[in-house]
Formats: structure tokens, C-alpha cells, sequence
């Protein structure tokens, strides 16, 4: 039976919704915090690209995904630049199909309408109304700079996944315009992502611990400042993102593509590992067997028995080689494994035309190589380790924090469609004993329209005191001591600190500080001091430093109002941008430490039972079904990049199993574009009767 060619919108409508984009677009940009006018001009000309290329989005966001968020340095923790980039993607997509002749979207229409069309208004209608209950449970009093507990954390829960659902109908005209090919497309974008963040993990470890340092108790971020409170945001970003290393492995045709994506893949499993996450292994590591496996038995066809003896004929040369290479740093060192790795190489290339081209031994290399970092960082490391020998105590007080999140339902409206978005952490700090926040800042309004900080402790637990910051980026200048101004007043009597620390989000390295007690009197008193501590360096050339302000209150109950603040190192400059807070909290990041219970239950599925309901639960479980059912068994199965995008969201929902995903916009983002391609996918010509799709007009 034929049904109509995708999700019909009239073109006044796809101009309406495109405006609204447009303004939404060229608000948030004209707010920015850091340069307003640059930001507009920029967005313009993204929006008009986007118009001109409407599949350029498909590559750009996801690429893009990981660099486009200033937060340490806007202070914005509701928005980002991510927004600005799928809002232009909106703005210009609509507004191009609008204009799109109606021959050619006849010619480019398919025999159906795909689940991901079927299944949007439903969507959409249950993320609004999520979205209702948790402003009407916050307050609708919006600010730029509001926290986890008010009301803009409702529209920031929100977004990631209302905007994804946004561009499914662009998704679905283009792979019907264009042919499921350009499904490659967003599958670059999202190893050119990957590059970006391994990369940054890179410089991370080189900056801060170490980079061969595996003992040290550090935590990667790279560029997911959503950590600020802990959180997840780079585990599930590299389990949706590593199978798409994988992706560009198989596709790559040259050696010289082949030799980039190796790259990318050694780097990225890094990345993996040095996040020294349980659950990271676990949901990477799980569906990459499955893929490979997968891959192994679709290339063999009838005969899977010559596939498993070569299988097991190349785990063994990778064992063998990793024995020879041990055995090489036991006697040799360092200088011993290089030497090794140089004789296997040469006895690779010597063996290439018995090994039947250049792919079997590349991939040998590339499978030692791997095994190299692995046994680096968990054999030669203790932090890890460690970890894995307290899982047992930590199931316990996770199981206990999940039942504590799940209690917060009390209810049959609160069962049915959970507290409302962005209502976790408010309603846990709340309600839950001992769950209380670590700390909270605000600006408030002191003798007419001077402003000042307010910064607060945790209300009742003195062993959370110091735990929660405000924060902001400092230029780092080598080996000299900073001088620090400012006026304070306390409305009791409060211990509290000061300090200039090489930090890249939360765990610091050498800090030159001040601790303070304020005697409790109600009138300003003018504070002029050096910072003392260890002098501070930028570190090595190519991974250099960052400096980070920080101020922290250290007992319970305890609030200290901070104006006028002044930063100065070598020369007479404030280091500070925003110090008299004028402009509320811009430039100022909130960044909590060692303690983030309230701000994320650690489930996935947890998290939309609590937000969302158990119709919003099921109605997730029922989407990601059809997702894999037509990736594994349904029309999608036979495309290329299918077994791909199945261990990506495979290992998103295994990932969170353990660990929270909404909470992150941007990596809610992609879960959920990607959840709209693997709705949408079919096999070459399928949708087009078996013809190669018509793009002319």
C-alpha cells in the first residue's frame, strides 16, 4: 500500500518554523556573553550556508558537537554554541525546503512513511509537556545564567532532544532527495568528532597528570564542560562515537584513508581508556566485539569456518606479538619496544602478498598497537585498579541512590509523566536525606544597583564544605605570584577561600591560594593580599596549561557576599572579566568536586522513569526497538553503515545502564539524531522502487 512521501509540511509552515529559528537563532547570539556581534554575523552566514547546502548540517553538527561550547568562558551553562549551531541548521533547512520545487520532491518521495516520521508528533508532544511540568514545578522566570535547580535547567534538559526531533523531518528529506548513501555523511562527521575529542584527551593527560602517568586519580573531560557537576557526558559520547572508528576502517579503500582512520581509532581507544570508566569499557568494548563478529560473518556468508580459523589464526599472531613485545621491556625498556615494533613491521611488510594485500597486516599492526595501550594503562596503572576493586561497595551506594531517585515519585501523576524536565536535582537536593547541593551562587543586588556575589556552602553537612566553586579562566603567567582585591561581608561568621590553580575543570594540580574567616559583621571590608602557594607554569609547549579563579565557602550554612574583584599578576591588569558581576555570572562557571549525587541518578533509564513518566519511559524502550529492529532484522539491515549505527546506540543504552545521557544536551543530541537515522535508513533504491533516486527538478 503507498502512503504519502514522508512527513508532508506546507511550505508556509516550513517558513514559519524557519523563522522562529531565525529569531531564536539571532537572540541567543546577540546575548552572547563573550562577543555579540561576531556571533550574529557568524550565525548569519552558518544559517545561509545551511540554506545553500541543506545536507551540509549532517556533517557539521556532529563534527562540530564537541568544539562548540565556551562554557568556562561564557559562564553559560543553559546554552552553548552547539545551539546556535543547530538552530541555524533549522533556520536554513526550512527555509530551503520550503522553496523546493513540488517535482522534486514527488521525484525524491518514497513508497512510505518511516517510523521516525510516525512517531515525531508523539515525541514532540511528550517532550513539551515534560517540558510544561518542569516549569511549571521551577517557576517560568527565566534567566541566562540560571542553575540545576531553577527554571532554565527544564529548557536545557530539554533542548538536546527537541532539537533532534526538530530535524528529523530534514533528515528524512534529504535521505529521500539524496538516496541513503548520505547517511556516510553524518557517519564522517561523527569520526572527524571523535579526532576532536581524542585529541583534546591528548592534550588533557599531557597538560595535567602526565601523559604516561596511569596512576594518578584523573579523570578525563576534554571538552565536555556539562562535567562541571560530574556526570558522564564523555563516556556516552565515546560510546555512541567508537563504533564510527570502526566505520572508517572498513570503508577506507586506500591505504593512506586506511592509515588516517587507524589514527583516529588508536587515539580514540586512549580516549577509552584513559576515561577510566567501568561503564565506558563495558558499552565500548561489548558492542565492538558484536560488530566485528557481525562484520566477520556477513563478509564469510556460508563459509563462517574458514572466518573463525582465521579469526583465531590472528587472535593468536596479536597474543603472540604482545608476549614478544613484554618480553622486549622486561629486558630492553622503552628502546626494546621500539626496536620490536620496527621488526614487526618490516616482517609485515616482507609477508604483505602471503597475507594477501596490505589490509591483513595493517590490521595485525593496528590490533597490537592496541594492545599496547591497553596493557600501558591498565597494567602499568594503579588508578584503575583500584577502581574495579571497590565496584563491589560502589553497586551498593549506586543501588541506594537509585532508590532514592525512584522515591521522589510519590504521585499517580508523577508516575505517569515524572516530575517534569530538569526537575532531578532540585527535587533530590530537596527531598532526599543527606542529597543535599555542596553549594550555590548567585549575584544579588547590594546599595543601590552595585552587585555582588553570593556564594553559599552547603546547608547542613560540614564534610561537603569546599566541594562546590565558582570558577573562571585566567590567563596563565609562568612563575609569578598574584595579588588579589576585593570587598566581602558575611551575615555570620564564615571560613572561605581564594586561589589561582592549573585546572582544566575539576581536579586541580598546583594552586596558589588564601583562606579567609569573616567575622560575621554586616558592613563591606576591603580585603588587599597576595596569593601564596607553588609557583605556577604553563607546562609543556605543545600541551600547555590553563589557569582557573576559583572561590569556595568551607562550612556548612555558610554564606559570603563578594564585590568588586580584582585579579592581577605581572603587570596592573585585572585578570578578571565580569569581577564587580554587573553582569550577573557571566564568565563565571560553577564547578562542583569529588560530590555529585544530586545532580544525576546514573541511569538512563532511571532518569526518564523520574523526569518523563512511565509513559515517557516506554515510550523511549518502544523507540529504541524499532530502532534496532530495523537496523537487525528490518529494511535498514543490509545498508553499510547499519551495523555501524547498531553498535553505536547499542552501546548508549548499555552505557546506561550505569550512567545518565539526557542530562547532556549535546550528547542527548546525537543519541537521538542518531535513533532518527537508524528510524529512517534503508537500502540503496528502496525507496525509490528500486531506481537510483532523482535529484533534478
Amino acid at each position: 500500500m503507498h502512503r504519502s512521501a514522508g512527513l508532508r509540511v506546507l511550505p508556509p509552515l516550513k517558513l514559519l518554523f524557519a523563522a522562529l529559528c531565525t529569531g531564536a537563532g539571532l537572540a541567543l547570539a546577540a546575548n552572547h556573553p563573550l562577543a555579540p556581534v561576531p556571533a550574529s554575523v557568524l550565525w548569519l552566514l552558518w544559517a545561509m550556508a545551511a540554506a545553500a547546502w541543506p545536507a551540509a548540517w549532517l556533517f557539521v553538527l556532529p563534527a562540530g558537537l564537541p568544539l562548540a561550547s565556551l562554557a568556562p568562558w561564557t559562564g553559560w551553562i543553559g546554552f552553548d554554541e552547539f545551539d546556535l549551531l543547530w538552530l541555524g541548521a533549522l533556520a536554513g533547512g526550512y527555509a530551503r525546503w520550503a522553496f523546493e520545487r513540488p517535482r522534486a520532491l514527488g521525484a525524491a518521495g518514497g513508497n512510505g512513511r518511516s517510523p521516525a516520521m510516525a512517531s515525531l508528533p508523539w515525541l514532540a508532544a511528550l517532550s513539551l509537556f515534560g517540558l510544561f511540568r518542569g516549569l511549571q514545578d521551577a517557576g517560568w522566570s527565566l534567566g541566562w545564567f540560571q542553575g540545576h535547580a531553577e527554571p532554565l535547567n527544564s529548557l536545557r534538559v530539554f533542548k538536546g532532544p527537541a532539537a533532534a526531533l526538530a530535524l528529523w523531518p530534514l533528515l528524512q528529506w534529504q535521505l529521500r532527495r539524496r538516496g541513503p548513501a548520505l547517511a556516510g555523511r553524518l557517519a564522517l562527521g561523527m569520526v572527524v568528532g571523535l579526532l576532536f575529542v581524542s585529541l583534546a584527551v591528548v592534550w588533557e593527560r599531557a597538560a595535567y597528570p602526565g601523559l604516561w602517568d596511569f596512576s594518578a586519580p584523573y579523570r578525563t573531560a576534554a571538552t565536555f564542560w556539562e562535567m562541571h557537576v560530574g556526570g558522564a557526558a564523555i563516556d556516552a559520547y565515546l560510546a555512541l562515537a567508537m563504533p564510527f572508528a570502526a566505520w572508517a576502517l572498513a570503508r577506507a579503500r586506500a591505504p593512506l584513508a586506511w592509515l588516517a582512520a587507524g589514527v583516529v581509532a588508536l587515539l580514540a581507544v586512549h580516549a577509552c581508556l584513559t576515561a577510566f570508566s567501568r561503564g565506558v569499557y563495558l558499552a565500548v568494548a561489548g558492542p565492538m566485539a558484536l560488530l566485528v563478529a557481525w562484520l566477520l560473518l556477513r563478509r564469510a556468508g556460508p563459509d563462517t569456518g574458514a572466518i573463525v580459523r582465521r579469526a583465531l589464526a590472528g587472535a593468536a599472531a596479536v597474543v603472540l606479538a604482545l608476549v614478544g613485545l613484554a618480553g622486549a621491556w622486561a629486558l630492553f625498556g622503552r628502546p626494546g619496544v621500539g626496536w620490536m615494533l620496527a621488526a614487526m613491521t618490516a616482517a609485515l611488510v616482507l609477508l604483505r602478498r602471503r597475507l594477501r594485500g596490505w589490509r591483513r597486516p595493517a590490521a595485525l599492526m593496528l590490533s597490537v598497537l592496541i594492545g599496547i595501550e591497553v596493557l600501558a594503562v591498565l597494567g602499568t596503572g594503579t588508578y584503575m585498579l583500584a577502581r574495579m576493586a571497590s565496584s563491589d561497595g560502589d553497586f551498593g551506594g549506586r543501588l541506594q541512590h537509585w532508590r532514592s531517585g525512584v522515591g521522589l515519585l510519590v504521585t499517580p501523576a508523577e508516575w505517569a509523566f515524572g516530575l517534569g524536565l530538569g526537575r532531578l536535582p532540585a527535587s533530590y537536593s530537596r527531598f532526599v536525606p543527606y542529597g543535599e547541593f555542596s553549594g550555590a551562587a548567585d549575584v544579588v543586588r547590594v546599595e543601590g544597583d552595585r552587585a555582588a556575589l553570593r556564594l553559599a556552602g552547603p546547608p547542613t553537612l560540614d564534610a561537603l564544605g569546599g566541594m562546590f566553586m565558582i570558577t573562571q579562566r585566567v590567563p596563565l603567567q609562568d612563575g609569578i605570584d598574584h595579588g588579589l582585591q576585593f570587598d566581602a561581608r558575611a551575615p555570620a561568621p564564615v571560613e572561605y577561600s581564594l586561589a589561582v590553580c592549573e585546572m582544566h575543570l575539576i581536579f586541580e594540580r598546583e594552586c596558589q591560594w588564601v583562606t579567609l574567616k569573616a567575622d560575621g559583621s554586616p558592613e563591606w571590608q576591603r580585603h588587599r593580599l597576595r596569593l601564596r602557594g607553588a609557583a605556577l607554569h604553563r607546562g609543556p609547549a605543545l600541551a600547555p596549561r590553563m589557569a582557573v579563579f576559583a572561590i569556595a565557602v568551607h562550612d556548612a550554612g555558610g554564606v559570603i557576599e563578594v564585590a568588586g574583584l580584582a585579579l592581577r599578576g605581572a603587570g596592573e591588569e585585572n585578570l578578571l572579566r565580569n569581577g564587580d558581576f554587573a553582569r550577573g555570572l557571566a564568565h563565571w562557571l560553577p564547578v562542583a568536586q569529588y560530590y555529585y549525587l544530586p545532580w544525576h541518578i546514573d541511569n538512563l533509564y532511571l532518569e526518564w522513569l523520574i523526569e518523563r513518566g512511565v509513559v515517557g519511559l516506554a515510550a523511549f524502550l518502544v523507540l529504541a526497538g524499532l530502532a534496532l529492529r530495523n537496523l537487525l532484522s528490518g529494511p535498514a539491515r543490509v545498508h553499510p553503515v547499519a551495523p555501524f549505527l547498531a553498535a553505536s546506540l547499542g552501546g548508549a543504552l548499555l552505557l546506561g545502564l550505569l550512567s545518565s545521557v539526557m542530562d547532556v544536551p549535546r550528547v542527548a543530541f546525537m543519541l537521538f539524531l542518531l535513533l532518527g537515522l537508524a528510524l529512517s535508513l534503508e537500502p540503496a533504491g528502496a525507496e525509490h522502487g528500486g531506481r537510483p533516486p532523482d535529484s533534478g527538478g
